[in-house]
């Protein structure tokens, strides 16, 4: 980002940083979701919150009361105010793997997500791509093997993947969370089926029936195909057709926030860190 744009950014993250110490979404009203994507915003602009009021009203939390996704931000944005705490200097001496030892509370918590009842998790099915993406990369975070999965009865017969049992039409995004999770030999198929959804203006749609691509879509779907291009599978990962750039800076917004599509009016912290995202991947 430009610095004027940065210096933008900056200010709008700070200005949602509610009274209570959460950040606002799209309503106006803190929140717990949009108080993670607060905190990523706040790290990487460097923005000037109030840390402690914040981790004040996440300490308030009953985390045996929040759904998977909740207690997911809840556990990030944990993690978020506890690395922001840390001097700068500490951040650079301290290897990343020692940081591990400060995370036990935090662990336990995670650890106590497998007793989740079914309809705490996403589409109420702790099998599902998304589902089994969240769990799988909180464990990653936190230095715990995953748990196993079986995403089988989710995959369509072209590799392309739904959030529901044999369901007929595939998600973008439970696609790309399918890939985040399955053995690089697996991926090449779903790969090639991914690739070839993009949209003419460089995005992609959340699914077939989708009215137009949007931000997080096209954000998750680059980010996976560029994750699958590493490695052994480099020589056979697909370019994309189309440079979503030109979509990405319609997106753009004049706070510094990015809108979920080109018609949408506003941003807000959510699909400005999509934005963020698909900026790395396509520069």
């Amino acid at each position: 980002m430009s610095p004027e744009a940065r210096k933008q950014l900056s200010q709008t993250v700070v200005a949602l940083q509610g009274p209570d110490g959460f950040f606002c979404g799209r309503a106006g009203q803190e929140d717990l979701y949009y108080t993670f994507f607060g905190l990523l915003l706040a790290t990487v602009t460097c923005a000037k919150i109030r840390r402690k009021v914040c981790y004040a009203k996440l300490s308030s939390v009953d985390f045996s009361l929040l759904d998977l996704v909740h207690a997911s931000v809840w556990l990030r944005a944990m993690k978020l105010l506890r690395w922001l705490a840390v001097p700068c200097f500490l951040r650079m001496m301290i290897p990343a793997s020692q940081w591990n030892m400060f995370d036990i509370f935090l662990s336990r918590k995670l650890q106590s997500l497998s007793n989740l009842p079914q309809h705490a998790y996403p589409q109420q099915n702790a099998g599902s791509p998304y589902s089994r993406f969240l769990l799988g990369t909180l464990s990653t975070d936190f230095s715990q093997s995953s748990p196993e999965f079986d995403l089988a009865a989710y995959r369509l017969p072209n590799g392309l993947y739904a959030n529901l049992q044999h369901h007929g039409e595939y998600g973008v995004n439970a696609t790309a969370a399918a890939l985040f999770l399955l053995p690089p030999d697996q991926c090449q198929e779903t790969v090639d089926a991914l690739a070839a959804l993009q949209e003419p203006d460089g995005s992609f749609k959340a699914a077939a029936s989708a009215p137009e691509g949007d931000l997080m879509s096209t954000a998750t779907a680059a980010f996976a195909l560029q994750r699958c291009g590493q490695g052994n599978n480099a020589a056979r990962n697909p370019t994309l057709p189309v440079s979503p750039k030109s979509f990405l800076r319609e997106c753009f917004r004049d706070d510094g926030l990015f809108a979920a599509t080109p018609h949408d009016p506003d941003g807000d912290l959510e699909y400005t860190a999509y934005g963020l995202l698909l900026m790395g991947v396509i520069s």
